[in-house]
């Protein structure tokens, strides 16, 4: 390996780091200036995450566009079995509220934003762009699989401040909350990886991780 290939794959890194970074403060900054409209409350913090996820997302495909990175978004072809999985997902979030007996306005909102908003986001920006990114400096898939799955385990770490707000944990006991929020995310990031690499697109990839924060809530 030359080690200008080995510089390629190192700036890459730091560039997806460095980006991850940036999302992550700017969600974190987002998020403060919505407060004062909806109020510091687990809804409120819900509702302030849900906009800054989406506005994130506007941003995240914008810049993918400016800079030339694909997103892979749909498939090539969508096939019968995307139809079908598409509307087993409607379906499982349409029914949620059924089986569980809640169908308050908060238990509705936290299905639209763990189910379809939080998988638009992340996948869009995993599977998507910089999966995509990555590929032009890794050129194996399966490396783009492992460092793209790494990212996405410690990308959780990020969310600490709304972990804290959830669990009121400090210390000791926040550190370990975030610990096991990324080994779920590493996790998360084994299967939703497999699943990129067998589909070659992230529509896939949000359908599944849609269904596994509804079924993990």
């Amino acid at each position: 390996m030359s080690s200008q290939s080995v510089a390629g794959k190192v700036r890459a890194t730091a560039a997806a780091i460095t980006l991850l970074v940036v999302v992550q403060l700017a969600r974190y900054g987002l998020k403060e200036t919505i407060f004062p409209f909806v109020g510091r409350t687990d809804l409120g913090d819900r509702v302030a995450s849900f906009v800054a996820m989406a506005v994130l997302t506007v941003v995240i495909i914008a810049l993918a566009r400016w800079r030339k990175v694909p997103i892979s978004f749909l498939p090539d072809r969508f096939s019968v079995s995307y139809v079908v999985f598409t509307c087993l997902f409607a379906a499982f979030l349409i029914s949620t509220p059924l089986v569980t007996q809640d169908a308050s306005p908060s238990s509705v909102f936290l299905l639209l934003y763990s189910g379809i908003v939080v998988p638009v986001f992340e996948e869009t920006l995993f599977r998507g762009v910089l999966w995509n990114y990555l590929s032009g400096a890794f050129h194996r898939q399966l490396t783009v699989y492992v460092v793209v799955t790494v990212l996405f385990a410690l990308w959780h770490l990020g969310y600490v401040d709304t972990l804290a707000f959830h669990t009121g944990a400090s210390g000791d006991r926040l550190a370990n909350i975030m610990m096991w929020k990324s080994v779920t995310g590493l996790y998360f990031g084994v299967v939703l990886g497999a699943l990129r690499l067998k589909t070659r697109n992230c529509y896939s990839t949000m359908l599944l991780h849609g269904a596994l924060n509804v079924f993990a809530g």
